[in-house]
């Protein structure tokens, strides 16, 4: 008996999710996962809204206080976002409002 052509599920997801990929709504999802996992969920608690143009991840927060310290670590969170996000899309700029 002839075995069946089998593909991973990796592949098969991989292949399934590529034309969704330059979606705005795709692209902030995963904005939003990257944000979730580099800060928790204290922190994004107090994240109002995260948007996401051009390269540029906009994130509008409830705390002053977070704002600030985000800020100071401002280069810091980028380069973790952009590591996080590495082979799905590139963040180029980090606005906190």
């Amino acid at each position: 008996m002839p075995r069946p052509n089998l593909e991973g599920l990796g592949d098969v997801l991989s292949r399934m999710i590529a034309p969704h990929r330059h979606k705005p709504a795709f692209q902030l999802a995963l904005c939003e996962i990257a944000w979730r996992a580099l800060l928790g969920d204290a922190s994004v608690q107090k994240t109002r809204k995260l948007t996401f143009s051009d390269g540029t991840l906009t994130a509008y927060l409830n705390s002053d206080s977070l704002r600030h310290e985000l800020r100071a670590q401002h280069t810091r969170l980028l380069q973790g976002l952009q590591e996080e996000l590495k082979d799905q899309l590139e963040i180029k700029e980090l606005v906190l409002k």
